[in-house]
């Protein structure tokens, strides 16, 4: 380009105007960027908010925990106490931890009247799922340095997780706080690990501590979160944050450890309530099904073959629907679905490709989640219980070493066939990532097509399902009296509804004695899926109610504690 003369034939030096010119055309473009960026979020928490609304039902009760959590609530929420009320005597500390429950408890003192409060708990869910989704995206663009719209996808992916909508909406469970909680903790105690040395590390140390202390209070997993980052501050030799931290977790965990060990149920206690309420972690660890005393129990010598069984099920199936979940999931509980050699070869490959992701971030550098996703897996695989469900709070880290085995993959491919060039990873990290976001956004669009069908008999067997355990708790409301105790499945719930004190229904024939101490004549056959046909032992006592749906859920009088057969005899 030929240069500008004047009209002595001298040449003109550019106008100084020309770098302002250039600079503010830089920043016009950084703001229509930011402006397209701000869009895109709203309309993906519009989208995403609108999923939620409509996913939203009336159900609660049918995971059994979620009915605890509520009830824990309404107990802090009513001054009893952090007390198991349904339970004939008074005083019986749960083993469950109180997070989940005394959040919850604020908002039964603003909506005290149940179950027209349970929109409320579920909007908590709600909240905490979409906090999720901005904190992941923060997370992944600043401190995993991903591309924007990688970063966006990857969050979208997460907000709309089907599984995760599933228990905000569909339950009262503790997963989606404790995801919120924990991805907090981790965006803070990065941060304060970038800062260093700076007195700002010592806030965001504390902060972490807070935040990691509740997540542990809220479920036992936050377990790994808290012994991660104290391994993580340690490694970055920040020894004044690292003291700051387990001050404030000793002070916020430790009164409760306290607590709940002086304070255990009693063997009579325990005995009175029976299910997993009232049973340690350290025993439930050891029950061939978590939580469920009937299921027998295994030796130190079974562990690892548990510990096999458990990784195998998360590398054939679980790695696989975190990717493709319609393919691999069920659309509601009870439905049976059939997953091919195909997909469990694809979902082990999944596995291998996020195994391979983790590896070379962690080789590159190790941060907190590669510390913290370890311990939460191998908490989780000596856990006797599906996989899949304890490993939800973990699905944006393990899409991300998906995500990062793509770049690898990627990556070696550039320098076997051509010049290494960082923008080549940028279409297969936006391919992938927007694949998840449209798998998750799929799953979703058919639960809710399901939901609303036109056909009654085509809708969701899982609000139907609880229609009629509703009916069945609420004729125990209205025609049982009041001072009658209950054994059933479900304690917490019938309670919640009937305000009948309750106990456990397992093993009658053992808790005869016990059922006769406390006054329990009615035995009420609650169920999310259909019930089997009577045994011999439950026939020679009267059935006065059973309702007319296909689960056969019935109501049992046993008659009079001092006049009634043992259970099992004539």
């Amino acid at each position: 380009m030929a240069k500008r003369t004047s009209s002595k034939g001298k040449p003109v030096q550019p106008a100084p105007e020309e770098p302002i010119i250039k600079a503010q055309a830089t920043q016009s473009d950084e703001k229509k960027r930011r402006l397209i960026l701000i869009i895109a979020g709203a309309v993906a928490f519009a989208a995403s908010l609108t999923i939620y609304l409509l996913r939203l039902d009336k159900v609660v009760g049918f995971v059994v925990d979620d009915a605890w959590y509520v009830l824990l609530a309404k107990a802090m929420a009513t001054g009893q106490g952090y007390t198991i009320i349904n339970s004939p005597s008074p005083g019986i500390v749960p083993f469950y931890a109180p997070g989940f429950p005394a959040l919850l408890s604020i908002f039964y003192r603003l909506a005290p009247s149940f179950p027209g409060n349970l929109i409320v708990f579920k909007l908590v869910s709600t909240a905490a799922m979409l906090g999720a989704g901005f904190l992941a995206f923060h997370y992944f663009r600043r401190y995993r340095e991903l591309p924007t719209y990688v970063s966006f996808a990857l969050a979208l992916a997460t907000t709309t997780y089907p599984a995760l909508v599933f228990l905000a909406t569909s339950t009262v469970m503790s997963e989606p706080v404790f995801l919120f909680t924990q991805l907090a903790a981790i965006v803070v105690i990065e941060r304060c690990v970038r800062a260093g040395q700076e007195k700002s590390a010592w806030l965001f140390a504390a902060l972490g501590g807070a935040l990691a202390s509740y997540a542990f209070l809220t479920r036992p997993a936050g377990l790994g979160l808290l012994v991660g980052a104290i391994i993580y501050l340690f490694k970055e030799k920040l020894t004044k944050s690292l003291l700051i931290f387990v001050a404030v977790a000793v002070v916020l965990v430790g009164p409760w450890m306290v607590y709940s060990r002086s304070h255990p149920p009693t063997p009579e206690q325990a005995a009175e309530q029976g299910g997993n309420i009232v049973q340690p972690y350290t025993t439930q660890i050891w029950q061939r099904m978590a939580g469920n005393s009937l299921s027998g129990t295994i030796t130190a010598g079974e562990l690892p073959e548990r510990v096999w069984n458990n990784l195998s099920e998360i590398a054939r199936y679980d790695f696989g629907a975190l990717a493709f979940y319609s393919l691999y999931r069920p659309l509601e509980p009870g439905e049976a679905i059939r997953i091919p050699v195909e997909a469990r070869m694809i979902s082990l490959f999944l596995t291998a490709l996020a195994i391979a992701g983790f590896v070379w971030v962690a080789w590159q550098r190790l941060t907190l989640a590669e510390i913290v996703v370890p311990i939460a897996i191998g908490v989780m695989a000596i856990w006797g219980w599906e996989q899949y469900r304890l490993l939800l709070p973990a699905a944006p880290f393990l899409l991300f070493y998906l995500l990062m085995g793509v770049r690898l993959i990627a990556r070696l491919y550039q320098k076997l066939y051509s010049q290494p060039n960082p923008r080549g990873e940028l279409v297969p990290l936006l391919i992938v990532s927007w694949l998840f976001a449209i798998n998750s956004l799929y799953g979703n669009v058919q639960y809710i097509e399901k939901k609303y069908a036109p056909i009654h008999e085509e809708r969701l067997q899982w609000i139907s399902a609880f229609e009629e355990n509703e009916a069945l708790i609420r004729h125990i409301g209205e025609n049982v009296p009041k001072d009658e105790v209950i054994a059933t499945q479900n304690p917490a719930l019938v309670h919640l509804y009937t305000g009948h004190k309750t106990v456990a229904s397992d093993d009658p024939a053992t808790k005869w004695e016990t059922w006769n101490r406390v006054g329990v004549r009615y035995i009420a056959r609650t169920s999310p899926f259909p019930l089997p046909p009577p045994e011999t032992s439950e026939n020679k006592y009267r059935t006065v109610f059973r309702t007319s749906g296909p689960l056969g859920l019935r109501l049992v009088d046993l008659g009079s504690p001092s006049s009634r057969p043992a259970w099992g005899k004539n």
